[in-house]
Formats: C-alpha cells, structure tokens, sequence
C-alpha cells in the first residue's frame, strides 16, 4: 500500500525544505522540519495533534512534517542536516549504524511491533502453526523474510513447509482478491482495520508476540553530531519529545477529537478507515526513553538472522536529549 503514495511524497519533499542542520529561531519560535516515515496516516496522530491542538506551539515549536519518497530518507536527511528530526523504524537504525551514518533514536512512538502477518479469516489460519502449506505474500525484502522465518519457527514450522511469494508490496490487493492466504510486513492497526472495513474478518499476528525481540516499530531520529554537540539543538529536540508525549496523551483521552484531526490531514482515508484506525493506534503508542538493552537484543537477533554484517553495538543508537 505505501508505494502507492510514492508520487505524492515526492512532491510534499520537494515543496518542505529542512533547516539546514540545527532548527533556526524566529521570534520567540523555533522552527522544526520532520521527516515522517511515510505519508501521514493514523501513526501520525500524535504529531498532528501536536499541530492542530497547540502542543508544539507552547512549546515554543513550530513543526513542519513532511512525506518522504522512500523509507531510509528520513535517516539520511536528518544525518545530512537536510530536515532537523524524522520518524523512522528501529531496524532502519541498525542498518544505518553499519554505514556509519550519524544518527540515533531518542525517543519512541510505537514502543512495541505494528508489523504483522495478517491472514484471511476465510483461510483457516487461525494461529502461526496453520501457515503450514499456505501462501504468505511478503515484498521480498530479506527483513521481511527475516521475520516471517521467525514467526514461523517459533510456532513450530518449517519455513520451507510454506511459500513466500513475492507481491511487491501489493498486500492488501493480494489478500483482498484472495491471490494469497495471508500477507505480512503490514501494519496491524492500518491495513488490519482495512481489511476489517473489507469483511475479510483478519486474523494478525503481530511478529513480537511470535519469537521476534520486542522492539520499537517508530522512533524518533535525531542527527548525532549536532545533538553532541549543539546544545541548542538538544533543547530543541527535548521540547519536541516532552511536545509530543503530551500531544499523543491527550489523543488518546479524546480519540474522537484526534480522529478528526488526522481526517483533516491525512492523503485520502480509505473507507473510512481513519475514525476506526486512530483508537485502534492511540493504544499502541507511547513518546518515552527508549531501552537499551533490549534494542541489543532485536540487534542481536538482526545480527543472527543475517540482516546485519557485524555485530550492531544498541548503545551508540539510544539517547536522551
């Protein structure tokens, strides 16, 4: 689904410029470009009602997000001072840490997985162990695979003993026209309520929950060097985080109100999908510290099962403005 909206993110990149490096100050301001992960969908509620409700405005802050064309651009914007935070997925950290890309995550979104295999409720599968023999449609990429393997082995089956084909990212179209038993690398609170507004009745299996390290599926991404060394920058990375903590509590105390907000931003809302999909995200997502040692564990398991060339060090990835 998300390659759907490349086009679009291209154009919301193009038009929404970063600051160069450090947020810049206006008046009593400071402005702050943010790099989402994708385009702004029910993950994004905190933001956007960070926005709309005043959060970052009292705290000084005046946020600008903005799409990206592909899921490592916010990584290497922030590292290249093009935008001043983004929004991106853990394992994304891992693998900039191996190209010695400068960035750490600094806070959470979604501390826990949104990935999911997500099955037909037509299919028969009602656990893990009843993928065996089926057809699960995954994007071919090897994290992807990763974690299917996982998921699959900790319940007991072969990964051999079931078929990955390739759907380029077509998920919900594949699974909708019943082309494939269940389909992973999808988000449970997003196409998981798609395909509950479709009458599949989806059977999700978050991957943490089935042998896969817990792990923060959205983070905050700061640029290391200037976070170092900048203590301008880390005031204002500490007022966004504090910002969006408060903005994403009280989302998730007035769900309606937040669902409106992210009706009034997001690209189109499919099906009405929005209004169902923001109260099932707000009790997914929390803006905290992040662990350490556990992020050495889901690194560790990256490292084991290949994603990783040498072994990531989660320490160097984690801080606190």
């Amino acid at each position: 689904m998300r390659h759907l909206f490349a086009v679009l993110a291209v154009l919301l990149l193009a038009g929404c410029g970063g600051s160069s490096g450090a947020a810049t100050t206006s008046g009593q301001t400071t402005d702050v470009s943010l790099a989402l992960d994708w385009y702004p969908n029910a993950d994004h509620v905190g933001v956007y009602t960070g926005i709309d409700r005043g959060f970052f405005h009292r705290a000084g802050l005046v946020v600008t997000p903005h799409a990206p064309s592909d899921v490592s651009d916010p990584i290497r914007l922030v590292a290249a001072g093009t935008t001043d935070l983004g929004i991106d997925y853990e394992p994304e950290l891992f693998y900039a840490q191996q190209e010695h890309i400068p960035v750490v995550a600094v806070a959470s979104v979604a501390p826990e997985a949104l990935s999911s295999i997500i099955a037909s409720g037509t299919s028969g599968v009602q656990s893990p162990a009843d993928l065996r023999g089926k057809t699960i449609g995954v994007d071919g990429s090897n994290s992807t695979t990763a974690f299917v393997d996982t998921v699959l082995a900790h319940s007991g089956v072969d990964p051999s003993d079931v078929h990955l084909e390739n759907i380029h990212f077509n998920q919900v179209p594949a699974l909708l026209q019943h082309r494939v038993d269940a389909v992973a690398g999808v988000f449970q609170n997003i196409e998981g309520i798609q395909f509950a507004k479709e009458g599949l009745h989806p059977v999700v299996f978050p991957y943490d929950r089935y042998g896969v390290p817990g792990y923060d599926e959205l983070v905050i991404v700061a640029n290391a060097n200037t976070l170092h060394d900048d203590s301008g920058y880390r005031r204002t990375v500490a007022r966004f985080v504090a910002a969006l903590a408060a903005a994403t509590r009280w989302a998730q105390k007035h769900p309606a109100a937040a669902a409106q907000v992210m009706v009034g931003h997001a690209y189109r809302d499919y099906k009405g999908t929005i209004r169902a999909s923001v109260p099932a995200t707000l009790k997914l997502l929390r803006t905290g510290p992040l662990d350490a040692t556990a992020w050495q564990r889901f690194g560790d398991w990256m490292y084991h099962s290949g994603l990783l060339k040498s072994k990531p060090d989660a320490s160097a990835l984690v801080a606190r403005p």
